[in-house]
């Protein structure tokens, strides 16, 4: 038996992902020689979607919700009765969406919502990944004359991996007092 070459050819697995029901390509490349098994072992070094990126949607239309806001500038999740629509890649429960099945790409994540309360309340809001705040993604409005706000828009990009989830928090730094949803729209999309 002669001395073995490790050629660092790829190899390339189309592979079915049950958890997220989409076409993986998967690609390998020969590591070592094993002795054992005769032939090389080999190691993952990238896997590709075939079915394009994830997306999900939760919302809420309805509103009516109370948030309560203990202490002033403090982030509290947001009181929701959410649906979704469309979903791919992640699971919907009720205010959160959840990844499944991969580690992938950066997620963009997009937010529009809207809360009645005190006048003059400066009311922010900002996604969560894990329960833990993503800074870049703050909105800021002043709730309008006569409690009711005006549409805060808030977005941002992160990385997200099996079962991370994203929520969305919202404090009231103008004072401890409770906030009331009026609607809520969020989309996640991943970056392929």
């Amino acid at each position: 038996m002669g001395t073995k070459i490790s050629e660092k050819k790829y190899k390339h697995i189309l592979q079915w992902d049950e958890d997220r029901q989409d076409l993986l390509l998967k690609e390998y490349v020969p590591t070592v020689w094993n002795v054992l098994t005769e032939q090389y072992d080999i190691a993952l070094v990238g896997t590709y979607k075939v079915g394009g990126g994830d997306f999900a949607d939760m919302y809420d239309v309805t509103g009516g919700t109370t948030t309560t806001i203990s202490s002033t500038g403090v982030y509290y999740k947001v009181n929701a009765n959410t649906s979704n629509v469309h979903i791919k890649g992640f699971t919907h429960t009720n205010g959160r969406l959840t990844k499944v099945g991969d580690e992938y790409n950066p997620i963009k994540a997009e937010g529009n919502i809207s809360f009645a309360g005190s006048n003059n309340d400066e009311i922010h809001v900002e996604f969560f990944i894990n329960g833990v705040s993503i800074p870049s993604s703050l909105g800021t409005k002043v709730i309008s004359g006569g409690g009711k706000g005006d549409t805060i828009s808030f977005h941002c990009l992160t990385d997200m991996n099996d079962g991370d989830y994203i929520e969305v928090y919202v404090a009231n730094v103008s004072g401890s007092r409770d906030v009331t949803l009026e609607n809520m729209s969020i989309i996640l999309t991943e970056l392929t």
